[in-house]
This record gives C-alpha cells, sequence and structure tokens, in this order.
C-alpha cells in the first residue's frame, strides 16, 4: 500500500467515526432523571428543589430558597409538560410569605426545552424572558442548576448544587 493509499484510508476511517455529537430528543419521559428531593446549603441560606412524576408523565416541581437569618427568600412552583411536541416548563415565583406573586396570576413564566442529553436539559426563556436559559445536569446523587438571568437590565447568574440522599 502507497503512502498516499494508507492516507485515504485513514482520512476516511476517521471521518466515519468522527459523528457530530448529537443530543438526545427532548421528551418528558427523557427528563423524569430529575426526579426526588434536592437539597443545598451554605452559612445564609437552605435550599430545595422537588420533583415528582403527576398523571400523565408530567413533571411538577417545587423550590424555596429561604435565609437563615432573615424572612426573605423565595419559593417556586413549576410545571413541565409537552406543548408543540417539546417540553415546557411553566414558573411562577412567591416570596417567602407566599403573600405576593412576582408574576401576574395569567402570566407564568415560560422556558422552553431546547437541548437535552442523558441527565441535561437546556431551557431558553420566552417572551419576557427571552434570552434568559437555565441548565440542570445530574451526575449521580448530585444535581446541579446553573441560570443566565436578566433582571432590571442586569445580568444575574446563579449557580447552585443539590445532593439528593435517595439513591438514583
Amino acid at each position: 500500500m502507497t503512502l498516499r493509499s494508507l492516507l485515504y484510508v485513514t482520512v476516511a476511517a476517521l471521518s466515519l467515526g468522527a459523528q457530530p455529537a448529537r443530543s438526545s430528543p427532548c421528551t418528558l419521559a427523557g427528563l423524569q432523571w430529575m426526579v426526588g428531593t434536592w437539597r443545598t446549603h451554605d452559612g445564609n441560606t437552605e435550599s430545595e428543589e422537588r420533583w415528582v412524576t403527576s398523571p400523565g408523565g408530567r413533571l411538577m416541581g417545587s423550590s424555596w430558597l429561604l435565609h437563615k437569618d432573615t424572612p426573605g427568600g423565595v419559593i417556586e412552583v413549576m410545571a413541565l409538560m409537552e406543548d408543540g411536541g417539546r417540553p415546557v416548563m411553566r414558573l411562577r415565583h412567591f416570596d417567602s410569605t407566599l403573600g405576593h406573586a412576582r408574576e401576574e396570576k395569567d402570566a407564568p413564566m415560560l422556558f422552553v426545552a431546547s437541548d437535552c442529553a442523558p441527565n441535561s436539559v437546556t431551557l431558553d426563556g420566552t417572551g419576557d424572558q427571552t434570552g434568559e436559559h437555565f441548565i440542570y445536569t445530574r451526575g449521580g446523587n448530585r444535581m446541579k442548576f446553573v441560570g443566565e438571568f436578566i433582571h432590571g437590565g442586569q445580568p444575574i447568574h446563579v449557580e447552585l448544587e443539590f445532593t439528593n440522599d435517595t439513591p438514583p
């Protein structure tokens, strides 16, 4: 075999094995890895996020982040359901007493699943949340949340790493 033939064979073999990375299709069934009770804390706050599978395969979530030394914090209610063939998260925020909602009563925040991989999902904001996104990634008994948000025209970066004491 000539050097030129060997080069062609090598390039052909490499191109066959070099398939582009493809994300998994985003489906509710593919997001069941989120189910569980996830907790995190630091010196000033404690937080819990809980996901359960509800009838119809929808994922229902609740979350709270409360300060240890002040009455402040936030409570969230979330629903992940299929809409237009893709998972969509509807999300509402409340203050730590449930006395005040951040969003209008008929206007939840909407985030659409844009990229899915095994144990990872990226959700992109729509409407007033266009340009915002967040990513959930699970590894064993840990789940990481990374969010990029815009509040008052200013970018906000949020990172939380939760643990779940229940085996995967």
